[in-house]
């Protein structure tokens, strides 16, 4: 599921957010990819890449944890500034713009079969 940034609306990224204090990366992710994208899920218990990015003059370091999607809600917290979409991992290579994420993605994609088994 790839959404579309808040700041740049015609850019194509992962669900991602800041881990509160008390909550873990995991816990995190599946709140952002709830809020951010409407899905709810099993989250992997180990990440499976991560990236540096810059934003408004600060250094951000994310974690990249896949989730198998168990719900996908018509509602949800920030429907009305974001789109998503569904892809197979082909049309998000395709989509996406940066490179970092892109080859974490490509990554996940081969480990993605086997967490779907559990």
């Amino acid at each position: 599921m790839i959404i579309t940034s808040k700041a740049f609306p015609d850019r194509w990224v992962l669900p991602k957010g800041h881990i509160e204090e008390g909550h873990s990366p995991q816990a995190t992710a599946v709140r952002e990819a709830f809020e951010e994208a409407g899905i709810r899920g099993v989250v992997s218990e180990l990440p499976v890449g991560a990236y540096d990015y810059q934003k408004f003059g600060r250094d951000y370091h994310v974690l990249v944890y896949t989730l198998k999607i168990t719900e996908t809600l018509d509602k949800w917290p920030e429907q009305s500034f974001r789109k998503r979409q569904l892809l197979p991992l082909e049309q998000v290579l395709k989509t996406l713009r940066d490179a970092n994420v892109m080859e974490i993605v490509k990554t996940a994609g081969a480990t993605l079969d086997k967490f779907a088994l559990r």
